[in-house]
């Protein structure tokens, strides 16, 4: 099998380099590379000019005079090498070539060129330039496209500029810069757009910008999939990485990073080999050509917070901040940055609804100063573009609606304080409102249809006006006053604590409060895995299903089985570390019997301040559940005669006076009414004259069926508790 891949392998080298490797002879087709007074051509004669064989022969035609003088050439000879690196690497994915296969191609491609290992490796890259002159249109070019970072702008030329001026040390990242700053100021559309002028004026040889989400990384269990992607980023043409979210990485994988920066390397804890270009743990003892760290050579590390310098050295530590040669600090939009952004929008929303919609479209200053009073003061940039996106999707909507003609009038302008648009005889709202009125409405609805539970629906009623006060808060500028939401559920089963969590999901996603609104309903075995180092992944997966909505966790207090029990613990620990990261966009309900959720609290010193809301779902009435029996028969299309209800009233105080634990609240409801139709079936259909869907007193087992509540129960497990220290 090994000698098929070695011949598979010289294969693919002779016809990516054109080469007998035996005789080292060439076999050249005649590829001429022309310079004329402003126009360069490629002439090329080869049937195939798509193989590699025929790039790497055009470009090595080609005099070193002309790869040196001759500006349109060079850019072609750029191209050349750029796609033909692209297939090397795309060969070596699929076929198995390693790192040396892959410098032995370098080597004969430095050798056929006539270029030196730098220029080889980025092909089109200037090695020697004007750095000042470069930088200046480098500044003027992100300027005029990034509002009101002017300071910040020019620290970031001089930090992309420094390694060209001081040099950079071998082996270590060209660069390391922080870059602080609020949410929605352009720190990742800065970085963006400095990687895209940095490439057109052939500094670096791609505009790839790789970013690293440290908060995916949450155990060490996850150690190969972070080096891989680390791997990949670190081995890729692109010389931008950024690291974000630092402040919650996995310290394992946060030591590593800080390794990559101080040392410029990580070196790896176990044995890794590359399998079709992806970083895999070798499970096979010793190995050729074993990957054993990772190189930071050669890019540029930028770590985005919104937390500042503190941020970082508590994530790092101080020997990481020194390292870190540049500062930028970015700056909330002031209300002109926003008037000057808002005009940009404007400009290009007029010129995608003329092209797209074939919308004729006049932003009115009225809508001008609306959208500067009013946008999200805390996401800066990001509000103000989401505005003018709902904006353009509320006129597409009318522009499919109505089929206007080519040309038609778009004015937006403001109707009644309201953002809308007039279009011929009709006025579209452009507002596209996260909060849903009739969603609300349909929520209070069911809420009034639940039995009982008055002072659980009014607690749930009263967040919408918190909510409400506190957007309006944030739209002005104004500090938050934000409120935990997780919330505790205790109580007997079947209270209802599902369906109101269910019904909170809802309400929440419709008030603006969550992004999503699902409900994801989940015990200890779907959190807990029953191996070493599978648990936090495990419970990682089930939050992130979760993140938008609602994390309902029922019997939670089964995720504590003692101090002994690692799994648990790691899980609880794994669920407090997501709620903190995920504050604005997850609430985690948890549920069960109200004595041992109180012991369970106290297994984490952080679970008790993290759910101030404990709400107890007390056992149903009599009279509620007879309630809840008319509502159950109801939906399955029956009625219960009147002389029933008193008897089914009577029947469910007893049961629940003697054990509403065992006997289920609203599922014994349930349960009776499901017997009945049962019992109904049999009599309608041995009395043709009888009424099908009506439930009739004779229909109905009274019979008791649940034990009686062990009042000594608490006692003995006391009793047994001081037994077992006792005996300690």
């Amino acid at each position: 099998m090994s000698d098929k891949r070695t011949e598979e392998k010289e294969r693919l080298m002779r016809e990516i380099l054109n080469k007998d490797r035996a005789s080292g002879t060439v076999k050249t087709d005649d590829v001429v590379l022309v310079t004329g007074k402003g126009e360069d051509s490629i002439d090329k004669t080869a049937e195939d000019v798509s193989t590699m064989s025929n790039m790497i022969n055009s470009a090595s035609k080609a005099t070193s005079d002309l790869l040196k003088n001759a500006d349109r050439s060079f850019e072609e000879l750029r191209k050349l090498l750029t796609g033909q690196q692209k297939e090397l690497e795309e060969l070596s994915k699929d076929n198995g070539f390693n790192q040396a296969d892959m410098e032995r191609v370098q080597r004969e491609i430095e050798q056929d060129y006539n270029l030196s290992p730098q220029e080889a490796k980025n092909p089109g890259v200037l090695t020697v330039f004007d750095t000042q002159k470069v930088f200046d249109e480098i500044l003027v070019e992100m300027d005029e496209e990034i509002v009101g970072q002017d300071d910040a702008l020019r620290q970031f030329c001089v930090a992309f500029r420094r390694p060209y001026v001081m040099g950079a040390e071998e082996g270590k990242a060209k660069n390391v810069i922080l870059v602080t700053g609020p949410n929605g100021s352009g720190r990742h559309a800065c970085v963006t757009r400095m990687a895209k002028s940095l490439f057109e004026h052939r500094v670096i040889g791609s505009d790839d910008v790789y970013t690293i989400d440290m908060s995916l990384y949450q155990s060490g269990a996850q150690e190969q999939i972070f080096l891989q992607d680390l791997y990949k980023d670190l081995s890729g043409r692109g010389q931008i990485i950024c690291f974000e979210n630092f402040e919650t990485g996995f310290p394992g994988f946060l030591r590593m990073v800080d390794s990559l920066v101080c040392t410029g390397k990580v070196t790896l804890s176990k044995r890794y080999v590359l399998n079709k270009g992806i970083l895999v743990e070798n499970q096979t003892g010793l190995v050729k050509d074993a990957v054993d760290s990772l190189s930071a050579s050669g890019k540029f590390l930028v770590f985005i917070t919104n937390n500042g310098t503190k941020a970082v050295q508590d994530a790092f530590g101080a020997n990481f901040l020194y390292h870190v040669l540049d500062t930028i600090t970015l700056t909330p939009f002031t209300e002109a940055d926003a008037g000057e952004f808002a005009d940009r929008l404007s400009k290009t929303l007029i010129d995608k609804a003329n092209k797209n919609l074939k919308l004729a479209v006049t932003v009115s200053p009225e809508l001008r100063g609306w959208v500067v009073a009013n946008y999200d003061k805390t996401n800066g940039s990001d509000s103000l573009t989401g505005l003018f996106d709902d904006f353009y999707i509320s006129l597409s909507q009318a522009a499919l609606t109505h089929n206007f003609s080519a040309g038609t009038s778009a004015i937006l302008t403001l109707q009644d304080g309201v953002p809308s648009a007039l279009i011929s005889d009709t006025a579209v709202t452009l507002t596209r409102s996260k909060t849903s009125a009739e969603e609300i409405e349909a929520v209070n609805k069911e809420l009034d249809q639940i039995v009982g539970l008055e002072t659980i629906k009014a607690y749930i009623r009263s967040l919408q006006n918190h909510i409400r006060m506190q957007e309006i808060r944030k739209a002005q500028g104004m500090k938050t006053s934000e409120i935990s939401k997780h919330m505790i559920f205790t109580g007997n089963p079947g209270t209802g604590k599902t369906t109101i969590a269910r019904l909170i999901s809802r309400y929440m996603k419709a008030i603006g409060a969550l992004s999503q609104g699902q409900l994801v309903e989940v015990t200890r075995a779907d959190l807990v895995a029953q191996y070493v180092g599978q648990t936090a992944p495990l419970t990682m997966s089930v939050i992130k299903s979760a993140l938008g909505g609602v994390l309902f966790i029922d019997e939670a207090y089964s995720l504590y089985r003692g101090k002994d029990d690692s799994f648990g613990l790691e899980c609880i620990d794994t669920i407090v570390k997501a709620m903190e990261d995920n504050r604005d966009n997850l609430i985690v309900i948890l549920a069960g019997y109200s004595k041992e959720m109180k012991t369970f609290l106290e297994s984490n010193s952080g679970l008790k301040s993290r759910f101030p809301n404990t709400i107890h779902f007390p056992d149903y009435t009599g009279e509620e559940l007879r309630k809840i029996a008319e509502i159950q028969a109801k939906s399955k299309g029956y009625t219960i005669e009147a002389e029933a209800l008193p008897k089914l009233e009577e029947y469910f105080d007893k049961v629940q006076s003697i054990n509403a634990a065992e006997a289920g609240n609203g599922r014994l409801a349930r349960n009776v009414i499901e017997d009945a139709i049962l019992k109904q079936s049999g009599r309608v259909v041995n009395d043709p004259e009888a009424k099908i869907d009506e439930l009739k007193l004779e229909d109905f087992d009274f019979t008791v069926k649940v034990k009686p509540k062990d009042e000594f129960a608490d006692l003995r497990e006391f009793s047994e508790m001081l037994k077992g220290q006792t005996e300690d």
